[in-house]
């Protein structure tokens, strides 16, 4: 009987600052990346891991959008860290240079914490491929999607993927103009969590009618995260089987378009106090928003069980 062999692992080829093999890697902006080579990039051992960790996944249980590794640049002490993960591409190329230090010369950035990956920036997959998926894996509890209406900011699109994942949202929705959820930076904000979670963009021309397919052919009910003379408050609302709860840009909220198609509107109470007037109300954030608004909703599912 044979030894059984060791697991393969992904070739590493130690590379130079200099090496041209690179230049993909160098100054790296989400702009040039995607448009000049169809890429987009992963930074910080942790969420590199998790990336790699949803390809794998993928494999057996595919969910939108399509994750594809192309390339890893890592500095020695990480490829032995990750080399459980990386023995699941054993064609996969990676880079090991000599120090983080030259991890950072070569990026132009220093928040990488030992490794960037690069990979394929496929097409966004569209609302009816995420609400199949999500057809074909019912819950046992009370379901909840978000739909993000002109969400711009980074910063806010990262939170918001990372506050789906803590409080269990099923999905994301996104309007034709909100942010890119694979950017750098809102990758590193939500700790790589868009790569766990499934999501769509929805087409200049189905926004946001897809919300009101959603609910005809899906059976969700829309609710609108806003503060409106009519809305209930978050803590006397009782959240339905199925919800998709849309938030709104930062500066206007959640459309027109999106308040007549909503079954309710739902609002987070705030005080009055600290001089705040009739004109200028106070406000959250919509990353501290949503995760308030999904603890409401979600919480009542774990009551529930």
């Amino acid at each position: 009987m044979s030894a059984a062999l060791p697991p393969r692992i992904a070739p590493l080829i130690d590379v130079l600052e200099s090496d041209a093999r690179l230049d993909a890697f160098r100054g790296i902006r989400d702009r040039e990346l995607r448009g000049s080579f169809g890429l987009h990039a992963i930074e910080s051992e942790r969420v590199v891991r998790r990336f790699l960790t949803a390809a794998v996944l993928r494999r057996t249980r595919p969910i939108p959008p399509v994750i594809e590794p192309a390339a890893l640049l890592v500095t020695p002490d990480s490829a032995v860290r990750l080399q459980d993960i990386l023995a699941e591409f054993p064609t996969l190329t990676v880079f090991r240079c000599a120090s983080e230090a030259a991890l950072s010369a070569i990026t132009g950035y220093t928040m990488h914490s030992g490794a960037v990956a690069l990979g394929v920036r496929h097409p966004d997959c569209s609302v009816t491929v995420l609400a199949e998926c999500l057809a074909r894996t019912p819950t046992q509890s009370r379901e909840v999607l978000i739909a993000l209406d002109d969400v711009t900011q980074t910063d806010n699109m990262g939170a918001i993927f990372r506050n789906a994942a803590s409080f269990g949202a099923r999905g994301v929705v996104l309007s034709p103009r909100s942010s890119d959820p694979f950017l750098r930076k809102a990758l590193r904000v939500s700790m790589g969590r868009a790569v766990n979670i499934p999501w769509a963009r929805a087409r200049e021309d189905e926004w946001p009618m897809c919300l009101d397919t959603l609910r005809s052919s899906y059976g969700y009910t829309i609710i609108a995260a806003e503060d409106t003379q009519n809305a209930v408050n978050l803590a006397s609302f009782t959240a339905p089987p199925k919800s998709i709860v849309v938030f709104g840009a930062e500066e206007s909220g959640v459309s027109r378009a999106v308040l007549d198609l909503a079954d309710v509107i739902v609002r987070i109470p705030m005080s009055d106090l600290h001089g705040a007037l009739a004109t200028d109300p106070p406000s959250l954030n919509v990353s501290v928003a949503s995760a308030i608004m999904l603890h409401g909703l979600l919480s009542q599912a774990t009551t529930d069980r």
